[in-house]
């Protein structure tokens, strides 16, 4: 029988190629176990050493592959015209998923952002879950899970909102142009004095911003750990509201003025 490709084929040689196999298959599956060990022990993100893994892995099998082919005396010229016809076939129908691959592989070694960080991408805010090769998976505050190709998140602008230690919370506080504004900012300092949460460095702002149609409005700036801005807003909000209602400084509403006419435009 005239096997294409293969020269000759004797017991002996497909004994040897049996016994290259297996010694290739332990030598693998030992290179990746201390593979594994090792980059655990790194500080490197456990996302990219599965990824490190994954490429030795095939990297290896591919090698011992060509090496039991040419022990069969295998010519390699044919396979490999047909691998690369094939591979610009599947490049071709998969560019999308490989574009994913290559923004996963970005992802992954430029570290944007990691596992439990918040970001916002597109309108979209979240907690990051894990990130694979061709997605990443969120969930939102309300619990929904959301996971978006990678290639997506690298061409779109992304927002790491615990990407620093501290984080500045901004705050507006309308008070009526009858109030006494210095009173109203020294009460806006006391309130941020007594704040368990909030830093004194960077050094708190606290301003008249805008003389608007019916109030003054008053900004506070104040920064914080990140992971305090949520509890710093609403203690803010809350002491600051009780204060001025303590203390007489008026919070107007907006108001409009309708003026009802005859059919002779008098009032």
């Amino acid at each position: 029988m005239n096997i294409p490709f293969i020269k000759e084929s004797t017991l002996e040689t497909l004994g040897l190629a049996l016994i290259i196999f297996l010694i290739g298959w332990l030598l693998i599956t030992i290179i990746v176990h201390i593979t594994r060990k090792v980059l655990k022990k790194s500080t490197l993100d456990p996302s990219v050493y599965v990824i490190l893994i994954r490429v030795v892995r095939i990297t290896l099998w591919i090698l011992l592959i060509l090496t039991i082919m040419s022990t069969l005396h295998i010519k390699m010229a044919p396979f490999v015209a047909v691998l690369a016809t094939g591979g610009a076939a599947i490049a071709l129908a998969l560019k999308d998923s490989l574009g994913n691959v290559a923004g996963g592989i970005i992802l992954l070694f430029t570290k944007p952002f990691v596992q439990g960080d918040e970001i916002e991408m597109n309108g979209i805010v979240g907690v990051v879950d894990h990130i694979d090769l061709l997605t990443t998976t969120m969930h939102t505050y309300d619990n929904r899970e959301i996971i978006i190709p990678n290639g997506t998140i690298t061409t779109s602008v992304v927002i790491n909102s615990t990407k620093r230690d501290i984080r500045r919370v901004d705050c507006t506080f309308h008070i009526g142009y009858d109030a006494d504004v210095e009173k109203a900012k020294d009460i806006l300092r006391a309130v941020v004095r007594d704040g368990p949460l909030l830093l004194n460095e960077p050094e708190p702002w606290i301003g008249l911003d805008d003389l608007g149609d019916s109030a003054l409005k008053l900004d506070l700036k104040v920064w914080c750990a990140t992971e305090n801005r949520f509890e710093v807003k609403v203690y803010l909000e809350e002491t600051v509201k009780r204060r001025f209602e303590a203390e007489g400084i008026s919070i107007p509403y907006p108001k409009i003025d309708v003026n009802l006419l005859d059919r002779d435009g008098k009032k």
